[in-house]
């Protein structure tokens, strides 16, 4: 008899050993080196030789995590460092003569998103610009500069006694900007100081001081700004000796500076077909593309006579496209009324051929609207809707587009220096992502050995379940695990937009007329925005505020009371000592226990001390969930323990749950648990709880 109960037993724990390993058989094969452990205490006494257990499995999963994110930042640093040799290597190729489309035609070989591509591309076009400018990061340009008054509050002493306190940082401190205005009283003889800096004119300075009007500052720069100083004569006779660049010229056009003015810095230009840099997140060719960006159809025009007309290149950018994406917006991609001088610009260029790009270039929506919007430019676009805006439809759907893509793609590498480059950088940045993937595949691990799900799974958990039951779902999802409950509230508080209109009661809050407040609560039923702006400074200023809190008339309940959790026991007594009620819960019945317990077993202990109750009934995760989740987190019986046990008498399915956890990942702390209370020793092939309170 007793071999066959031995025979018996012996099956048995084959049989509980073979059914819990078998779901785990992915885990297994995926994992490096690691095999994960059978999942009941009383199999894993009986465990193969060298076989871990469910702990050790997630110990080591954990240093390998951990091992990853220290070479995360390296690995990120790398990224930067190979998207800035990208840069680099456009700028080369540019000096060597290789047209930006040429360069554009190869970007499907390095798999980088278009728009990063392009806009590598732009810094690589800014930068080689800049190479051929005279540029100084330092202060002590502008301390010798004669006419620097011009700037507003500005003269050489101070900016010497600036670059004194500036110390080590005089180039460009971390974070600080000063944005300055010119001097409006200027006079005639500082403008005329400026033409005097021979050897600095068209210096430009990019410190931490940003002029008002212009991306850069030169004595050449702040002459032109103030053009209309002068008579145009006037201003002729003082610039016929020095010599500008088209810097200032695009300065002058975006700041709207007469057009006769403009006429006479353009004769002091040597080379008029430059790239200017005035702009920052977009790259416009030429003077004529800025001209026409501000609508100056006779600038354009003028430009024109000097062999300067706006740029025209199907795939990268036209004048269209950079008209179309400057027009006056009266909303997202809706266009506002448009001005004579816009149609007159646009008729212009589309009477000499000039086409735009288009999103919807290649399909047959002319029946719904017209989208416009070019890769290239760094700007919004335009969408002319047929039935909201048939005048403007009519105007627009005529002009002959082009497809972003219009540039054919090199699809395989050739012997180019510039395919050999992108496919080799390609090459590089698959390792770095080989290795970022092997960290989330260890992350993955990790959670499908410990048998949980994430957050997003948790929250997609909750929408399935409510698609499903109705108007019965929280009870649903209290079932399957009463912290999904909690996630569920969150995301509706997610949902629920703060009242942002003006609020007499906040007003007083704020300008601590807390007099006010209390007279204002006792006659006006507070709304919740109000209500939950009360509470929060309620627990920074409990004196101040309880008074208003506890009279306040069709008094509402917090939304949330989470804020309690980030205070001390300290903080709870003096709250007590105040005449708050810990006995309050929120808008969904929450009580402060489950603070508590996420701020110590001291606050714990002193609600139970203070009789606080406890409503185990209701809906969503308890003191009891809390404290085993804590113990499974430190892997030690958590103190809060006790304490739960004298508030929840009622043992349920989630509780056992996470007991169930505890008992496989760390038998030690659940023998010292069913010690404490042996009713929550959990039945055999009681199923892990799949997910885990997160306090938001």
């Amino acid at each position: 008899m007793k071999k066959v109960l031995f025979g018996i037993v012996i099956i048995t724990a084959l049989a509980v050993y073979f059914f819990q390993t078998q779901p785990h058989s992915v885990a297994v094969e995926q994992a490096e080196q690691v095999k994960p452990a059978t999942f009941e205490t009383s199999v894993v006494n009986k465990k193969q030789p060298n076989e871990d257990s469910p702990l050790q499995v997630v110990n080591k999963l954990k240093k390998q995590i951990s091992l990853c994110r220290d070479q995360s930042q390296q690995q990120s640093n790398k990224v930067q460092t190979l998207n800035q040799s990208l840069v680099s290597f456009f700028v080369s190729e540019l000096k060597k003569g290789t047209s930006v489309s040429t360069l554009l035609k190869y970007a499907n070989l390095s798999e980088i998103n278009n728009r990063q591509y392009i806009a590598f591309l732009r810094d690589a076009i800014v930068t080689e610009q800049k190479q051929q400018l005279n540029i100084t990061s330092s202060l002590n340009e502008l301390a010798n500069w004669q006419g620097i008054e011009a700037i507003k509050g500005f003269t050489n002493d101070k900016v010497k006694e600036m670059i004194q306190q500036l110390g080590d940082n005089k180039h460009n401190p971390p974070g600080l900007t000063l944005s300055v205005p010119l001097d409006e009283n200027v006079q005639k003889e500082t403008l005329y100081a400026l033409l005097s800096n021979t050897d600095t004119f068209t210096t430009y300075s990019k410190t931490l001081i940003k002029l008002e009007g212009s991306e850069v500052i030169s004595p050449a720069t702040l002459f032109v700004l103030n053009a209309n100083k002068f008579t145009p004569k006037e201003f002729e006779q003082a610039i016929s000796s020095n010599q500008f660049t088209v810097n200032e010229v695009a300065t002058a056009i975006k700041n709207d500076i007469p057009n006769e003015y403009i006429i006479a810095l353009l004769q002091q230009v040597p080379v008029l077909d430059a790239l200017p840099l005035y702009e920052k997140n977009t790259v416009l060719y030429n003077l004529a593309d800025i001209a026409v960006s501000k609508f100056n159809l006779p600038l354009v025009k003028a430009l024109q006579t000097k062999g300067i007309t706006p740029t025209n290149e199907p795939g990268l950018f036209t004048g269209l496209d950079v008209a179309i994406v400057n027009l006056p917006k009266s909303g997202n991609l809706t266009l506002a009324p448009l001005d004579t001088k816009h149609t007159q610009l646009l008729d212009y260029l589309k009477k000499r051929g000039y086409k735009a790009h288009s999103g919807n270039a290649n399909e047959d929506l002319n029946s719904k609207g017209v989208f416009f919007v070019n890769d290239f430019i760094y700007q919004q676009g335009a969408y002319i809707n047929k039935q909201d805006n048939p005048a403007q439809y009519a105007y627009f759907s005529p002009i002959s587009k082009i497809n972003n893509n219009a540039l054919p793609q090199i699809t395989e590498p050739d012997n180019s220096d510039v395919a050999l480059f992108l496919v080799d950088l390609k090459q590089q940045k698959a390792q770095l992502n080989n290795k970022r993937q092997n960290c989330e595949l260890l992350q993955q691990q990790l959670k499908d050995t410990e048998q949980l799900h994430t957050v997003m799974q948790a929250y997609d958990k909750v929408q399935q379940v409510k698609n499903k039951h109705g108007s019965n779902f929280v009870r649903v999802l209290h079932d399957i695990d009463p912290v999904l409950v909690n996630y569920w509230w969150s995301s509706l508080s997610n949902q629920l937009s703060n009242d942002r209109s003006q609020s007499t009661f906040n007003e007083y809050l704020s300008k601590k007329e807390y007099q006010k407040a209390y007279e204002y609560s006792l006659s006006t039923v507070l709304t919740q925005a109000e209500t939950d702006t009360l509470f929060s400074l309620l627990l920074l200023n409990p004196d101040d505020l309880i008074t208003t809190w506890q009279n306040r008339i069709n008094p509402k309940p917090p939304r949330e009371l989470t804020r309690l959790s980030r205070f001390s026991l300290n903080h709870w007594q003096a709250l007590a000592q105040a005449g708050f009620d810990f006995s309050i819960t929120d808008i969904h019945g929450r009580d402060v226990y489950t603070q508590a317990a996420s701020s110590s077993s001291e606050a714990v202990q002193f609600l139970i001390d203070n009789k606080i109750p406890a409503d185990p009934s209701k809906l969503g995760v308890d003191i009891l969930d809390l404290a085993l989740e804590q113990s499974y987190t430190k892997g030690e019986l958590s103190p809060m323990i006790p304490l739960a046990l004298q508030l929840v008498e009622k043992f349920e399915p989630n509780h056992l749950a996470r007991v169930a956890r505890l008992k496989m990942f760390y038998p030690e702390v659940y023998q010292q648990l069913i010690q404490l209370n042996p009713a929550l020793k959990p039945a055999q092939g009681t199923e892990l709880n799949h997910y885990i309170f997160d306090n938001h």
